[in-house]
């Protein structure tokens, strides 16, 4: 039975209490593609609630509960997933166009990261108790959770090619999900962080010169 100060203290812990200096700087970088954006405020849900402790067991039983490394590695590497794509059926890939709008989103995404300070599925797993979730770490887990960048920059990618290549567009978006997806492998982010991470990259889709 969690008492009421354990309840508003447990619901105030984030993932940190400061922000990376070198995160610092990517917040503060000048747009060059990608305007100002705005993003309707969607807080996740209280880290007491039913919610999320349904995510963290959703997370444990996900594939059976195996974590797929190779899964995990496969989705990492967002531009190599859709250059490979395009390379494979012929179609025009900008590569540089596509590195600066991962480079340059990061900048947004960051900026609702520490406005949110989401903690990590990890950090919450180990108040809850529920085990299986220190046996696996990535760079990109050095964060706060909300939303995920991955499926933020996966989505917002698969739009521009599905505008490119309009005959792709569902394939562009199966990828952008199977990256997604390889953060919830990994057991890194909830699955509201996947979700709200969609809806930004629509924000961000709307803000992008030309």
């Amino acid at each position: 039975m969690i008492n009421l100060k354990d309840l508003l203290e447990l619901n105030k812990m984030g993932y940190s209490g400061t922000v990376e200096p070198k995160h610092q700087k990517d917040m503060n970088k000048a747009e060059v593609l990608i305007s100002e954006v705005a993003v309707p405020n969607t807080p996740f849900p209280e880290n007491s609630s039913r919610d999320v402790r349904n995510e963290l067991q959703w997370l444990v039983n996900y594939n059976e509960g195996v974590v797929n490394q190779d899964f995990v590695k496969k989705g990492d590497d967002i531009n190599k997933v859709f250059k490979e794509y395009c390379e494979s059926h012929n179609l025009k890939y900008d590569e540089e166009y596509y590195k600066k709008i991962i480079k340059e989103s990061k900048r947004i995404i960051l900026r609702l990261k520490y406005h949110y300070n989401r903690p990590r599925p990890n950090q919450l797993a180990e108040y809850y108790g529920v085990e299986g979730f220190n046996h696996f770490e990535i760079d990109s887990m050095k964060t706060p959770a909300y939303p995920s960048g991955h499926s933020t920059q996966g989505h917002l990618i698969a739009c521009l090619l599905g505008k490119e290549h309009s005959g792709h567009y569902n394939n562009f978006k199966k990828l952008a999900n199977m990256i997604s997806h390889s953060r919830l492998m990994a057991r890194a982010h909830y699955p509201s962080d996947c979700k709200f991470g969609e809806k930004v990259a629509e924000c961000i889709l709307g803000a992008i010169d030309g």
